[in-house]
């Protein structure tokens, strides 16, 4: 088990953004880039072009708006997670008009290059499932909820204090954790806000020592991913 501390060093702050950018590695295959981000109210991402991109937009506190070519207005909160196939190309901007949010983004590299662009929005009216995984995004034909262009399974939990649950596992895929926030231990090692615990195989059962929220990528490391994507590629 490897784990990544969160420290002041990897932030970057951008007027009213604050960036924690991580770049899980060669292991995690097609999992290229992980943001975590805080939004201060009024912040705004302007219009922009992905291509060759797929995201996850998942936000865990507040609110965040994404507004697409046509001027629609998605608001996007623990209740509403995101999925953009960029594809071809796909223009968006993002915005914090209401509240000061929390959001993670991550950019995984599709097996293909091109596509139709699409957008898929899952919604839940109970938001994050308590003591118990959420299978929020799976390769096409899979049956997950939202839909990746690459063999990357995607889960969330809300773990209350207390509670012990495994951690999702599948054969053949390397689990990718993050704390969102709360504190956990696995096997020892007590994770908080912002660290990230990884594994080639599978990772021990998690703890909860203060309620936590947890997201973890399932990914197939040795599926092969196209490096033309906007953010994916980098």
């Amino acid at each position: 088990m490897n784990v990544v501390r969160a420290h002041r060093g990897q932030l970057f702050e951008y007027g009213p953004f604050t960036i924690r950018r991580l770049r899980p590695g060669e292991r995690f295959g097609p999992l290229a880039i992980v943001d975590m981000t805080t939004l201060k109210l009024g912040a705004r991402i302007p219009m922009h072009e992905h291509v060759n991109d797929d995201i996850l937009s998942y936000v865990w506190r507040g609110s965040v708006q994404h507004t697409d070519v046509n001027g629609e207005r998605t608001p996007l909160s623990a209740k509403r997670v995101m999925v953009v196939n960029a594809g071809e190309g796909l223009r968006h901007e993002e915005s914090a008009p209401l509240i000061e949010a929390e959001v993670l983004q991550a950019f995984i590299r599709p097996a293909h290059a091109g596509g139709e662009a699409k957008t898929q929005l899952l919604e839940r009216a109970d938001g994050i499932a308590h003591n118990a995984w959420s299978w929020l995004a799976g390769p096409e034909g899979s049956g997950a909820p939202l839909t990746l262009r690459q063999a990357v399974h995607i889960y969330d939990i809300r773990l209350e204090r207390g509670s012990t649950l495994e951690v999702p596992t599948l054969p053949g895929f390397a689990p990718w954790l993050a704390v969102l926030d709360g504190v956990v231990n696995l096997v020892g090692q007590r994770l908080h806000k912002g660290d990230v615990a990884g594994d080639t195989d599978a990772l021990p059962a998690v703890t909860a020592e203060r309620d936590a929220t947890l997201i973890c990528f399932l990914v197939d490391a040795e599926a092969s991913g196209v490096m033309s994507g906007t953010v994916s590629g980098s």
